[in-house]
């Protein structure tokens, strides 16, 4: 049984591989085709290889139509061409088509445990609006008379007396000396 799988996932390998690159390197852009033109195309394209590649090891002089040959030349054929795809830029399209089958994976798989964000809070309602109410009427402040400020009196200070020194009177003698 599991030899049967094998055997029907090295033919699908072997048919469409090699086709779905050289499909890279004839329409190296996204635009060329979409996603099952392309697989059409490889199928077709990966026929084709399989007859030529099987056409060349039958040759009379070769007699190398046996599966190990025949699975070596079909892959350099892929390494042939994987090259050619990747200086033409044809990758964009593997990038590109990877990109689409991760995000229909991440949308089919199991979510993983995230923090719930807390529970939105409901719209606090703003206030009804209440009637217009007539404008009241409030007194004026009577205006105060304006008293002048007091100054709250100082205590008067204690002047020291201050003694007035003696000046020597102008007299022609001193008195040192007497």
């Amino acid at each position: 049984m599991f030899e049967a799988i094998g055997y029907v996932l090295l033919g699908l390998f072997v048919l469409m591989v090699p086709g779905f690159l050289f499909s890279l390197v004839l329409y190296p852009r996204r635009e060329g085709f979409d996603f099952w033109k392309r697989m059409g195309a490889s199928l077709g394209l990966g026929v084709l290889l399989l007859v030529y590649v099987g056409f060349v090891l039958a040759q009379p002089g070769a007699r190398m139509l046996e599966a190990a040959p025949f699975i070596g030349a079909v892959l350099t054929a892929c390494v042939a061409f994987a090259i050619l795809a990747y200086l033409r830029g044809g990758f964009e399209v593997v990038t590109a088509y990877k990109r689409a089958v991760m995000g229909t994976f991440r949308k089919l798989g199991p979510s993983k445990p995230t923090q719930q964000p807390p529970a939105p809070q409901p719209p606090q309602q703003p206030p009804a609006p209440q009637p217009p109410q007539p404008p009241q009427q409030q007194p004026m402040p009577q205006p105060q008379p304006s008293q002048p400020e007091q100054v709250p009196e100082k205590a008067p200070e204690e002047v020291p007396e201050q003694v007035p020194e003696k000046t020597p009177e102008p007299s022609g003698h001193s008195d040192e000396g007497s």
